[in-house]
């Protein structure tokens, strides 16, 4: 079933319009991941064009779940004084295909929550991606990172994404003021209105970039958390938890050319270099204690591993030898010798 043929049979089956035959043709589709995503996309498309139907997703799967595990349905929850309900027939054909789509997730045996509730953006090693956002703001993703998102009510409901890896942001600021928040899995999170910056978050490598604008960052300081804001050029490491160490005035370009295949090395150690490696193409390097501390100045273009390697082995004037996911840099034979 190609996309053209497969789009409005969804379309159908989320009005609740589907015979059983059908249904059992998409969960045969539904098989492929790729089908998947394109599933999810054509729900958000085909629940913004009715506008009437907005489900609380979480209490929905809730009901659901416990539905499926006892057999009992679930009551209805008290809604908040200030939320007028919607007043839908209870068995109208949108609640019809809120249910079918339950339980197709049900049948199809890839119901899950996370991938239900949120969109997850990935790169490999040696990959960058350029994502467009919904809200009109970029992330650029850098080698072997991962960005997940809500699949529904981003830039409505709240602007809320966590990262781990590293990511380039250009963030569009909202009429209404809304935040944009990045959380990381290394307990800090960066707050911002509109402004571009960088995140790094390996276990390495903890740090925010900022290059334009004002982001404030929320850190974790004991038992109680503390903020600290961030001005254009700034950059702060947070390798150490509670212990964020700021300089100000650095070079933008500097922390933001992977994003463009370049890498500027100031002062940056054989040893980091090593580490930089590893986060980056997924290679394990092997150095001689006696040039870990030897350092790199200069920015080189590169398109992958080996030329990266290469160019810095040059430099340095050193052997290079790689064996499947291993890269040995040594001390050049002639210069042992003299």
């Amino acid at each position: 079933m190609t996309p053209a043929e497969a789009k409005p049979l969804l379309m159908a089956h989320f009005a609740n319009q589907t015979n059983p035959l059908q249904r059992r043709i998409i969960a045969e589709w539904l098989q492929d991941d790729a089908h998947q995503e394109l599933f999810y996309a054509w729900l958000v498309e085909w629940e913004n064009q009715l506008p009437v139907y907005q489900p609380d997703t979480d209490s929905a799967l809730n009901r659901f779940s416990a539905y499926i595990h006892t057999g009992v349905a679930g009551t209805e929850q008290p809604q908040p004084a200030d939320i007028r309900p919607v007043d839908v027939p209870f068995w109208s054909p949108f609640l019809m295909a809120a249910a079918s789509v339950l339980l197709l997730l049900a049948l199809t045996g890839w119901y899950n929550r996370d991938r239900m509730l949120y969109q997850t953006y990935q790169t490999v090693y040696g990959q960058t991606r350029t994502i467009q956002l919904s809200d009109g703001s970029t992330v650029t993703l850098n080698a072997n990172s991962t960005l997940r998102l809500p699949r529904f009510g981003f830039g409505n409901r709240s602007r809320e994404v966590r990262l781990m890896g590293e990511a380039f942001f250009s963030v569009r600021h909202q009429p209404d003021n809304q935040k944009f928040v990045v959380r990381t899995a290394n307990g800090f999170d960066v707050i911002v209105h509109g402004t571009e910056f960088n995140v790094s978050t390996y276990a390495h490598r903890a740090n925010v970039m900022l290059r334009t604008g004002q982001v404030q960052i929320d850190y974790p300081a004991g038992s109680t958390r503390k903020q600290l804001m961030l001005e254009p050029g700034d950059l702060v490491n947070l390798n150490q938890p509670g212990l964020p160490q700021l300089t100000r005035h650095v070079q933008p370009q500097v922390y933001s050319a992977w994003t463009e295949n370049r890498f500027v090395f100031n002062d940056m150690t054989l040893l980091e270099f090593g580490q930089l490696l590893t986060d980056t193409y997924g290679l394990k390097v092997e150095i001689p204690e006696s040039l870990t501390k030897r350092t790199l100045v200069g920015s080189f273009q590169a398109n992958n591993a080996d030329e990266l390697v290469q160019t810095v082995a040059e430099l340095l004037d050193l052997s290079v030898s790689r064996k499947a996911n291993t890269v040995v840099l040594e001390e050049r034979k002639s210069r042992e010798s003299d």
